[in-house]
C-alpha cells in the first residue's frame, strides 16, 4: 500500500480518505476548498478483482485538521457511490478540486475540464479527437501526457481515452490495463 502523501495548500491542511469501492481501495485527498488527488491505491492491477456488490464507503480517514471531513471529499464519496451504483455520475455535479492542482492557462488543463464535459459515461474518444476538441489536431502526445498526470481517476476519465486503431491503450502508464479495460466494459463502452 502506498504511503499516504501529503500536499501544500494555501487553502488549509488536506485530510486523506480511504474510500472502498468495487474495484478496490481508492485514496481521496482534500483540502477545505476541494480535491487535491483521487486515485486507486494499488499500483498495479496484478491482483485487480472487480466486484460490483462490493459498496462504495468511506473505510478510514487520515485528519490533519482537528477530524473535519471536508465537503469535497464527500462530494467524490457521493459521486463514486452513483457511479457504481448505475453510472449516474454523468449527472451530478463533479466535486471541486483545489485550484492548487490547477495548471492554469495550459493545454492540460484544457484537457482535464474538455474530457469529463464532452465524453461521457459509455463513450470513448482517442487521443487525437481529443486534441482536436481541446484546439491542437496535432497534440495527440500532449493529451497523452495530460491523462499521464491526472490526478483525479474516474472524475476525469481518462479511462475513455482509447487508440485510434480502436485499441485500448495504456492506463496509469500501462499498470493498469485490466482495470481501463473492465472499466470500459462497465460503462458499456466496449463488449
Amino acid at each position: 500500500m502506498p504511503t499516504k502523501r501529503r500536499f501544500n495548500c494555501h487553502h488549509g491542511p488536506t485530510n486523506s480518505y480511504t474510500i472502498q469501492t468495487p474495484i478496490g481501495d481508492i485514496e481521496v485527498i482534500s483540502c477545505p476548498k476541494g480535491l487535491h488527488s483521487v486515485s486507486q491505491m494499488d499500483l498495479t492491477d496484478e491482483n485487480f478483482s472487480p466486484d460490483i456488490r462490493i459498496p462504495v464507503e468511506v473505510k478510514s480517514q487520515v485528519y490533519q485538521d482537528n477530524g473535519y471531513t471536508y465537503k469535497p471529499a464527500l462530494l467524490c464519496v457521493e459521486w463514486l457511490k452513483q457511479y457504481f451504483s448505475d453510472g449516474s455520475s454523468i449527472h451530478l455535479k463533479m466535486p471541486p478540486s483545489c485550484s492548487s492542482i490547477s495548471k492554469c492557462g495550459t493545454f492540460t488543463e484544457k484537457v482535464w475540464q474538455t474530457l469529463p464535459e464532452r465524453v461521457t459515461f459509455g463513450q470513448t474518444i482517442s487521443y487525437g479527437k481529443l486534441a482536436q476538441l481541446c484546439g491542437n489536431v496535432k497534440a495527440c502526445r500532449a493529451v497523452g501526457m495530460a491523462m499521464r498526470s491526472n490526478p483525479l481517476q474516474l472524475l476525469i476519465p481518462c479511462h475513455r481515452v482509447i487508440q485510434e486503431s480502436g485499441g485500448i491503450g495504456n492506463y496509469s502508464s500501462g499498470r493498469k490495463n485490466k482495470m481501463k479495460l473492465w472499466l470500459l466494459k462497465y460503462e458499456g463502452a466496449i463488449k
